[in-house]
């Protein structure tokens, strides 16, 4: 009887050890992840950039708070966790731009047990208008089952309090476990001379023990002027949707795409390459029913084939270029 009982507190004992590994590394992920240490540059689509934190500075709580970010813990935030904001680990996964750990991460550890996590990374005061764009790269660990989420709020009147009735809630995410940072945009529908926009890292049932977070970054936020680039081409409203073959194409290093729209509404246009990873997204915005042309820079980008795809609630379609340097 004991020959049988010895091997079982081996395992169990075995099981604390490797859990206890786990959660007393504050700043690690729940799940193994896959190194990526692929630079990607900022896409750029707006020379009016009224804010920009690349994120490549001290992104502990003090550090934060010295360039005018509040972080805070929402209303529906659980017991308080053993970490709350804190600097990227390259271990996990590296920044989207400069230095490995030039980003902020949070995790599980932000509550305890299985409990909701509601942190609040609230900006700067801005001063923001309708068709303004709050952008930033997120991500999770390469293949998490952990499905982590965020929302992003807008506050015109500058609102510093999470959850008020101050905060129009702008959209909500699951975290991307693709192996790239993402690009997220969200247009402000308000202007706001001292305005606030917050990313709200938000999951039920979070914690060390929860299904439900594992590890976030999020990287190069900014709030730019309203989208350039896209030219309405006509004045006449199209009967039906239509994305045109890029011209010229081949190309190098700049192409025109041409799109249309019958209805008014929100219009995305990504680019991305033969693996399926994102390049760009070169709209993310409503568009009003119309016919449009739009430039796609590829000097970044080496010799090859890639796609573009024209996304609306009830359209998709997608075409292949071709970039020859």
């Amino acid at each position: 009887m004991i020959k049988r009982i010895i091997p079982f507190l081996s395992l169990v004992i075995a099981g604390i050890l490797i859990t206890g590994m786990l959660y007393l590394d504050q700043f690690g992920s729940k799940t193994q992840s896959t190194s990526d240490n692929s630079y990607n540059p900022p896409v750029s689509f707006s020379n009016d950039v009224k804010f920009s934190d690349d994120m490549n500075g001290a992104n502990d709580t003090n550090g934060l708070k010295a360039r005018g970010w509040i972080p805070k813990r929402g209303p529906l935030h659980g017991p308080i966790g053993s970490t709350f904001y804190f600097q990227g680990n390259d271990q996990v996964f590296p920044a989207f731009e400069g230095p490995s750990t030039g980003y902020l991460g949070s995790n599980f550890n932000a509550t305890t047990g299985s409990n909701t996590i509601d942190l609040w990374l609230i900006s700067p005061v801005v001063n923001a208008g309708p068709g303004d764009t709050i952008t930033f790269y997120e991500r999770a660990p390469t293949g998490s089952t952990f499905p982590d989420s965020m929302r992003v709020h807008w506050a015109s009147n500058g609102d510093s309090v999470p959850g008020t009735a101050s905060w129009v809630e702008l959209g909500k995410f699951k975290n991307t476990t693709s192996g790239s940072w993402q690009e997220r945009r969200f247009v402000i529908p308000t202007a706001g001379a001292t305005g606030r926009f917050a990313i709200n890292y938000r999951v039920a049932q979070g914690g060390p023990a929860g299904n439900n977070s594992d590890y976030v970054g999020y990287d190069l936020i900014r709030l730019v002027g309203p989208l350039t680039g896209i030219t309405p081409i006509s004045s006449n409203v199209p009967d039906k949707f239509n994305l045109k073959q890029n011209y010229p194409n081949p190309f190098n290093p700049e192409t025109k795409i041409q799109f249309a729209v019958p209805v008014s509404g929100n219009v995305k246009i990504t680019v991305f390459d033969i693996t399926g990873k994102n390049i760009a997204t070169l709209v993310n915005q409503n568009v009003n029913a119309g016919s449009y042309e739009i430039n796609f820079n590829a000097s970044h980008l080496s010799s090859g084939a890639y796609f573009y795809r024209l996304e609306t609630s009830s359209f998709t379609e997608t075409k292949k270029m071709l970039l020859v340097k």
